[in-house]
């Protein structure tokens, strides 16, 4: 009995021991591996101290090009604005189709008269969405308001296969009501002259009108239509109370009857009345978002610089190094290359 149960003590002596040998080996691997980074580090440190007139010399052009050739180089004449606009589907098409007119050398000068901007040049035209949650909730609440005014209504396989996950996922940049327009200018620059031919001139084009136009009537008739159905609901309540005023008194029996009669009635009317008011609501706020067309949120402004590093001579100094540190590992990787070739030429050496 003595000896199984110490047995079984040496057992566990022996696991613990194991155990913690587990963790020492882990804890020394974990140390000769940062150990092996900081030597490729000091390895690195070396290089650039053995090769330290290429750092210097590209350090020292970079800091030159920044702080003299940059500025020279740089012409007044050249600045870079932007807006933000909110436009439809329709509109966001135009815009990145004009884009793509404006940035191809081909159709530049063609897209610029367009426009009618005459003494300016536009060097290039950038388009880019603005993704906010709430233009994408309310894009997609949007989609089962018009089908809930198409009659959809009770289609419960419509609601069940929309889902907004997937609605999300399916999204394009042209589905985003706000757009982001980045445009370089070269020559007599107006901003507010540019920003309003721009404006006028996608508000002015036929695709642009006609869908604004059909869905302004569409949605004209469909207003006309609901205020009918409510002025019918009030003109009915109207009369039902005219009546029950003007009724012969009646016994205690036909009041109760009445009475509840007259609940269940305006309580459906209320109701109907409530639901049509919520779809006018909504029918009206649409109508004002198609009569509106593309319109300005922020005014074209002198665009910022997004570059992380602002300072041009720190910027290129810092470019200077990264270039000095390829031109290092490029040779000291050549080196290796010579040295594997010699080993390839004589194995036995």
């Amino acid at each position: 009995m003595s000896q199984e149960f110490n047995k079984n003590n040496n057992q566990e002596e022996v696991d613990l021991i194991r155990l913690l040998n587990y963790f020492k080996n882990g804890v020394k691997s974990f140390f000769l591996g940062l150990w092996r980074i900081v030597e490729v580090f000091i390895d690195f440190i070396l290089l650039l101290k053995k090769y330290w007139i290429i750092v210097v010399g590209l350090v020292v052009l970079g800091i030159v090009y920044g702080k003299f050739i940059e500025p020279a180089m740089a012409s007044n004449d050249h600045k870079k604005y932007e807006m933000v606009v909110r436009t439809n589907p329709i509109g966001n098409y135009e815009l990145y189709s004009y884009a793509v007119e404006v940035n191809n050398g081909a159709t530049n000068n063609q897209a610029v008269k367009e426009i009618g901007l005459t003494n300016t040049k536009i060097g290039s035209l950038t388009i880019s969405p603005i993704p906010k949650l709430e233009d994408e909730i309310q894009n997609y609440f949007q989609q089962i308001e018009t089908a809930t005014i198409r009659g959809y209504e009770t289609d419960t396989l419509y609601y069940q296969n929309y889902d907004i996950k997937g609605f999300k996922n399916n999204i394009d940049k042209v589905d985003y009501p706000l757009q982001k327009i980045v445009i370089s200018t070269s020559g007599d620059v107006n901003a507010r002259e540019i920003q309003e031919k721009f404006i006028n001139y996608f508000n002015n084009l036929s695709s642009i009108k006609n869908e604004q136009q059909a869905k302004y009537k569409a949605l004209t008739v469909l207003e006309k239509e609901v205020q009918t159905d409510l002025n019918a609901i009030d003109s009915l309540m109207f009369n039902r109370a005219t009546a029950a005023k003007n009724t012969n008194p009646a016994t205690s029996e036909q009041v109760l009857v009445n009475t509840a009669s007259r609940g269940n009635v305006e309580g459906e009317l209320l109701y109907h009345s409530e639901k049509l008011t919520k779809r006018l609501f909504g029918i009206q706020r649409m109508k004002s978002e198609a009569e509106r067309g593309i319109t300005v949120i922020s005014n074209l402004r002198i665009s910022k610089d997004e570059s992380v590093i602002h300072n041009p001579v720190l910027k290129y100094a810092l470019i200077g190094f990264v270039l000095a540190s390829i031109v290092i590992l490029a040779i000291q990787f050549n080196k290796y290359l010579d040295i594997y070739s010699q080993r390839r030429r004589n194995p036995n050496a």
